[in-house]
């Protein structure tokens, strides 16, 4: 099925599986503006009731959206081959920079070791699609020698959580329209084909999943947590920086913290894996939060709390941190754990709280690599005494 750009009328947006419950109550009548159109595991398509332009930037906006972009169409085919012959019919006339090939999500991030990013059928297609756009012509060649267009570049994150290199979130931004093509592979033999203009750093990773450097040995999978979560929300470390996390046992997140040049304090009463315990830039707290004296925590810039605990006591917990007086804190980076998915509908309540805290800039998203949760960043704070609240402002002993 292809629709006319004229009259584009569906969207797509891509989560978590568990996540599609919420997003649907969320985003679809009566609640939200469209209508379910068709669903899958941790992909819906949603019937807008106005026409929708190819290049919108009126995309559908959630904390637990990973990916979203207008639907151009669906293509359905028994081999690769084919298939990519008519993406190349449908889109000869779409304006597109980049092209972004990515698979939906075959399991829950962390069961059985599965991931989401990078799959060998998805780099498969975005290989056979490069060396078809290159065999049409030279203008519709990703290299095409005219120095006066823009260069098409086709990307799939790699199979494998091993890169030679950093991604700059960035890198598409600087050099070139932020229009994105999609080539989705929802089942082997079902495609959707859609656009975005990419808007936020999300936009520019394949199925809005990053691709980052990782070590041959990861302590855990809150390594993966922390790279995504300061890459999403562009937060750099200088160095030297002084970094404390809350539940950091065994060390992943410090880890990755460690591996950026920071000078990293975790607090946790469980133990600590070796390798970080021997790292020159690495202190243990062996203790519970709640015992650590307030005014010990006056030396970091950046809090990092993924306790495994109710919302309630991870905030909690952070606001007497914060509104402590010799706290000075530019920024947290705060896992908020969900009980049960539909917890995931007091996020706005979860934002203004921490907006009473002086935080003028929070982000909340649901990371590829969450499970039944969503990371929280909040920066830019605005320290009123006067306004802040007192009553935490104790001091254990």
């Amino acid at each position: 099925m292809t629709l006319p750009e004229s009259k584009q009328s569906f969207l797509y947006v891509a989560c978590q599986h568990g996540a599609a419950a919420g997003l649907k109550t969320a985003l679809c009548e009566p609640n939200g503006p469209f209508r379910l159109a068709y669903s899958a595991r941790g992909f819906l398509t949603l019937k807008s009731a106005l026409s929708v332009p190819l290049w919108s930037r009126a995309l559908p906006e959630h904390p637990l959206i990973r990916a979203r972009g207008v639907v151009v169409a669906k293509i359905e085919g028994s081999e690769s081959g084919p298939m990519i012959q008519k993406v190349l019919e449908i889109t000869k006339d779409i304006d597109w920079q980049t092209c972004h090939v990515w698979q939906r999500d075959i399991a829950d991030p962390g069961w059985n070791g599965f991931e989401p990013g990078g799959t060998p059928l998805a780099w498969l297609v975005a290989e056979q699609f490069k060396t078809a756009l290159a065999c049409i012509s030279p203008e519709t060649s990703p290299n095409h020698p005219d120095p006066n267009a823009p260069p098409r570049s086709v990307i799939a994150n790699r199979p494998s959580l091993e890169v030679q290199a950093p991604l700059d979130p960035f890198r598409s931004a600087s050099s070139k329209l932020p229009k994105v093509l999609e080539i989705i592979i929802d089942e082997p033999n079902r495609w959707w084909i859609a656009t975005k203009t990419a808007q936020q750093t999300f936009d520019y990773w394949p199925g809005g999943v990053p691709e980052f450097p990782i070590p041959e040995i990861v302590l855990s999978r809150a390594y993966l947590k922390i790279a995504e979560a300061f890459a999403w929300a562009n937060l750099q470390i200088q160095p030297g920086e002084k970094i404390v996390e809350i539940g950091a046992s065994p060390g992943g997140a410090c880890q990755w913290l460690l591996d950026q040049g920071a000078v990293v304090t975790g607090v946790d009463p469980a133990e600590m894996d070796e390798r970080i315990l021997k790292h020159p830039n690495f202190t243990h707290w062996r203790s519970r939060s709640l015992q650590v004296k307030r005014k010990l925590f006056r030396p970091f810039r950046i809090l990092v709390c993924d306790a495994n605990v109710a919302p309630k006591y991870t905030l909690d917990t952070v606001q007497d941190i914060v509104n402590y007086p010799t706290t000075k804190l530019r920024a947290l980076v705060l896992t908020i754990k969900f009980p049960e998915w539909g917890t995931a509908e007091q996020i706005p309540e979860y934002i203004q709280r921490v907006k009473s805290w002086g935080y003028s800039d929070i982000q909340v998203r649901q990371l590829a690599h969450n499970r039944r949760e969503v990371c929280l960043v909040a920066r830019n704070r605005v320290r009123n005494n006067q306004s802040l609240p007192t009553e935490n402002h104790t001091d254990p002993q």
